[in-house]
């Protein structure tokens, strides 16, 4: 079965009931077994690269559906998307980090973010799964664009770039003004 497909968990009731009975013991899971590890992170992958953010930060994990794209945003704001009757922006990380950009693809995941009573949505190709690690980083790459990205705290074993929510809200470039063309 197809697990990206929504229609076809619907009709096998039995697999909600096993992860909900999983989801119950993850929750029942000894927090002090958590904190022993390290960070809950969720994994992800956006093009060729390998992205980690903290679990704590991400409200859920959703199949992309649909979204509205926006005329004249910065290439990063891929649109407006619906999440339970409220309209999220929703983030694409590679124009902010000059990698190579294309359109959300079948299958892509949507993240929302939640930091400092702020939220976004972000955009993943692909979810490879949640560990918890204690994060030991290297140094984060030096960038392709001029303007430092704070937001990136490092790359952990796996590889993966590791996403610091608060500094992504504070990034300047996520705020776009609105000018009226005369």
């Amino acid at each position: 079965m197809d697990t990206n497909n929504l229609r076809a968990f619907q009709s096998h009731p039995e697999l909600r009931v096993l992860l909900e009975e999983r989801a119950r013991a993850l929750a029942a899971q000894d927090a002090s077994d958590i904190a022993a590890g390290g960070d809950l992170m969720i994994r992800f992958r956006l093009g060729d690269e390998r992205f980690a953010l903290p679990a704590r930060s991400a409200r859920e994990i959703q199949p992309l559906r649909a979204y509205t794209p926006l005329f004249s945003v910065p290439p990063w704001i891929v649109g407006l998307i619906n999440m339970h009757g409220r309209l999220l922006t929703c983030i694409d990380l590679r124009p902010l980090l000059d990698l190579p950009v294309s359109p959300p693809a079948p299958g892509s995941f949507l993240i929302p973010v939640q930091e400092g009573g702020n939220e976004l949505v972000l955009l993943a190709d692909s979810i490879l799964g949640m560990t918890t690690d204690a994060l030991e980083l290297s140094p984060s790459p030096v960038m392709a664009s001029n303007s430092p990205t704070t937001w990136i705290r490092g790359v952990d074993r796996d590889l993966s770039l590791v996403i610091d929510p608060a500094a992504l809200f504070a990034d300047p470039r996520l705020i776009v003004e609105y000018r009226a063309v005369a």
